[in-house]
């Protein structure tokens, strides 16, 4: 008996020394809470605040409402081989982008938007990651505090995707330049819903030289949601911080084809292209959205002009208080108006209130 315990004794200590030679610091924790008031001033009869062609451009969908949009975590930590983990929570009418569902009587969600794992392969320049991650697509980002203006762009959740659960390849060419190669479920899609085996192939090549560019090139190739035909995506997406001073000048040119996905089987394509400016001027800061899309389902060819403008000022050094002003002109009826009727206008305004930890 007594050899029995001083064998496991001895692995017991071997064992306990294994996390002091790896581990890293413990987990580091940050995250944001921001809460927003709309109004569509269309006053659409469904209640709902207009979004372009079925896209997510604004959270929560309910009009004249105040909305609890994220009360957001995000954990983060590592080892001293390099591994590193991120999980990302968020409840609020935010996270249903990302998977959540919204409760009707409460308006509230709740999702895990990501959880990933990356390590490298050994001393290569080469990595491997896996788990639920955002897309590299698109200026805006999970943190609306973050974005140039309170309400996302055209291309969010029609063009663009949000997260997507898959494995990447990564690389890394020197300082300047990384990218990853692999495949995910498909766009917004956590489990895979075809039974062919084949997932949808994304890569994305990003390039940072600091203040006169950060961008990255990023394309989907596969199968499409619930369907065997194939789709086609690509993306640049950039900023520039040098041009102006005190401007951040981001940019997006987006594409996307999905095969017979329009009318009478018809392919069904889109194209965007995006300034997003954001000007500093000490605590206050002016973001400015312009951006065309076109959007052809095979029968009609709908084109939007959108514009917001977004004033804030920085109450402290982590809080944001924001306005916006926001109106989408389309050639075609795609909103709705105080009848339950279409027309080619739709004017918002709005407030936001975000803190950042």
């Amino acid at each position: 008996m007594s050899k029995i315990f001083r064998s496991v004794a001895s692995i017991a200590g071997i064992l306990a020394l294994i996390p002091v030679a790896t581990l890293a610091d413990g987990p580091q924790f940050s995250g944001f809470v921001t809460a927003t008031y709309l109004y569509d001033l269309n006053d659409p009869a469904s209640g709902q605040v207009n979004n372009a062609l079925g896209g997510s451009n604004f959270y929560g969908g309910k009009n004249a409402s105040f909305k609890a949009d994220a009360a957001h975590l995000t954990i983060t930590g590592g080892d001293s081989a390099g591994a590193t983990y991120r999980i990302d929570l968020d409840a609020g009418t935010n996270s249903v982008a990302t998977g959540g569902s919204i409760s009707i009587g409460t308006g509230w969600a709740f999702d895990v938007q990501q959880a990933f794992v990356s390590i490298p392969l050994g001393t290569t320049p080469l990595g491997l990651q896996a788990g639920k991650f955002y897309t590299p697509v698109g200026i805006e980002v999970g943190n609306s505090g973050a974005d140039p203006t309170i309400t996302r762009g055209l291309a969010f959740g029609i063009l663009e995707c949000t997260a997507h659960t898959g494995a990447l390849l990564t690389f890394k060419v020197n300082d300047q330049i990384s990218g990853a190669i692999g495949g995910v479920n498909g766009t917004d899609v956590w489990l895979a819903d075809t039974v062919d085996g084949i997932p949808v192939g994304h890569a994305k090549v990003s390039f940072n030289y600091g203040d006169p560019i950060v961008a990255t090139v990023a394309g989907y190739f596969g199968h499409q949601n619930g369907s065997r035909e194939n789709f086609l995506s690509l993306d640049l997406t950039g900023v520039n911080k040098s041009l102006v001073p005190s401007l951040d000048l981001n940019f997006q040119v987006n594409f996307k084809k999905a095969s017979k996905a329009g009318v009478a089987g018809k392919d069904a394509t889109g194209f965007l292209v995006g300034l997003q400016p954001l000007y500093h001027m000490g605590a206050a800061q002016v973001g400015v959205r312009y951006e065309f899309l076109s959007a052809d389902d095979g029968s009609t060819t709908t084109t939007i002009n959108s514009i917001a403008l977004a004033p804030g000022y920085k109450v402290t050094q982590s809080t944001l208080l924001r306005a916006e002003y926001r109106i989408d002109l389309a050639s075609e009826k795609v909103f709705e108006d105080d009848k339950g009727a279409g027309t080619k206008t739709a004017q918002l305004v709005g407030a936001e209130l975000n803190y950042t930890f």
